[in-house]
């Protein structure tokens, strides 16, 4: 071996472990969320449980392939504050996956809306802002929702 070829292989080895180790960090500690199904309502009891009040819930259903529908809730804390969430179920891991994948594949104010998915099981909950003193206190619920 010469040295360019050792100089080549040392470039080639610095840019697998520059591009390719955090793909591998990132699949390590962020685990894909199991498809299961989750009975019930999940914003509803997630905001029960944190106190927040449902002032109304309207079914909807998003354009996308393989959505089975869900509601559209609007959430009040005791100060008065007004949030509105989005929830839909689905009735693969495949299409609730490629419904994340058309999220995701837009940047923000490009065809996505700013926002934010929870997955939770079999729905995918939408919420905008993602800042709300209201949210900060149902997405721990949620969360709880996502090992059960």
């Amino acid at each position: 071996m010469t040295n360019g070829d050792n100089g080549a292989w040392a470039v080639i080895l610095i840019l697998i472990v520059i591009f390719l180790l955090p793909i591998v960090w990132i699949v390590a500690l962020y685990p894909a969320e199991p498809f299961h199904a989750v009975s019930g309502e999940p914003v509803r009891d997630a905001a029960q449980v944190a106190g927040i009040k449902v002032v109304s819930a309207t079914d909807s259903l998003w354009p996308v392939a393989g959505a089975t529908g869900g509601k559209t809730y609007t959430l009040s804390d005791e100060n008065g504050n007004i949030y509105t969430v989005q929830s839909q179920s689905f009735e693969s891991a495949g299409s609730r996956d490629a419904a994340i994948q058309v999220f995701n594949a837009q940047s923000d104010g490009r065809g996505r809306p700013v926002g934010k998915l929870i997955i939770v099981g079999n729905h995918l909950v939408y919420v905008k802002p993602y800042t709300s003193e209201i949210l900060k206190r149902i997405a721990p619920e949620l969360q709880k929702l996502k090992t059960t």
